[in-house]
């Protein structure tokens, strides 16, 4: 008889009151939020925690939560003309980070766990939305599975993850090749000169057409990030300058996290949206 289960918490971590829904099986466990569909934690073992929630994170007064996986919809960054044609103030990375959404679906076997959150989308600010979003959270011994769908519509998406890291200095990010977008530069393209990246400085990077299958290695060891649906990936960390001005992250918060993000950024295709990130944790290394 396995031990699996899916059970309601009211608050995660210094997050009080916050409505969650935390989901075992095996040694692997998850908290999810309804606030935003916001993945808070994964734990492929007991003792392991792959994803960052910052310490000083808030969700009170509509204010998305740092860290974790926030959902970025349907716009990612600031609003482009074809979401927002009224050069209205309109928040970046779009409008259901701040949302409650609907649990429509839940299931325990013994082999997954999962949760299905939608939210109507017709009622948010944003006039040629698909009719409806929705993130499943599926979760194995193995692995950790995000997917995103909605119908036919203009729009980008993001997973937007955290990953918790012992150090930044210790990190690296494969396999990539091909162009990035520096968006720590205004934007400018180059073309990936090494197949890894490590984080000497501040990094802002739209990858574009990145592979099916990343690896997050640090020293002890490492995660592996398979990605569907995707036209991008998108590497961050504000480094110290921008962790400083950032209100609800430490000073040094920037040494404890890499944000991997897949995503889908082209305004050229009105097609239904089905964008998947898979975390399996790869073990410690030797």
């Amino acid at each position: 008889m396995s031990n699996n289960s899916i059970t309601e918490q009211s608050g995660f971590a210094h997050l009080t009151d916050l409505p969650c829904y935390v989901l075992q099986c095996g040694q692997a466990t998850a908290v999810i939020s309804s606030y935003g569909a916001h993945l808070l934690s994964y734990k492929p073992e007991a003792e392991v925690e792959l994803i960052y929630l910052s310490p000083e994170a808030v969700w009170q007064n509509n204010t998305p939560i740092r860290g974790g996986v926030p959902v970025c919809w349907p716009w990612f960054g600031p609003a482009a003309a074809e979401f927002n044609p009224k050069a209205q103030k309109l928040p970046n990375h779009g409008v259901v980070r701040t949302e409650f959404w609907q649990v429509i679906q839940q299931s325990v076997t013994e082999t997954e766990v999962r949760i299905e959150f939608r939210i109507a989308t017709k009622e948010l600010p944003y006039t040629n939305a698909p009719s409806y979003l929705s993130l499943t959270l599926q979760l194995t011994e193995a692995a950790l599975i995000l997917t995103l769908n909605s119908d036919q519509g203009l729009q980008q998406a993001a997973l937007h993850s955290y990953f918790t890291v012992d150090s930044v200095h210790q990190v690296s990010v494969s396999t990539l090749a091909g162009a990035y977008l520096d968006k720590v530069k205004a934007g400018e393209r180059f073309d990936q000169q090494h197949p890894e990246l490590k984080f000497t400085a501040e990094v802002d990077r739209v990858y574009l057409d990145t592979a099916d299958e990343l690896t997050l290695e640090q020293a002890k060891n490492a995660v592996q990030i398979a990605q569907q649906g995707h036209d991008a990936s998108v590497l961050w960390n504000p480094w110290i300058e921008k962790a400083a001005a950032l209100k609800d992250l430490p000073d040094d918060g920037y040494l404890d996290f890499v944000c991997v993000e897949t995503a889908r950024l082209s305004l050229t295709t009105s097609a239904p949206l089905h964008l998947v990130q898979q975390i399996r944790y790869l073990g410690q290394l030797e």
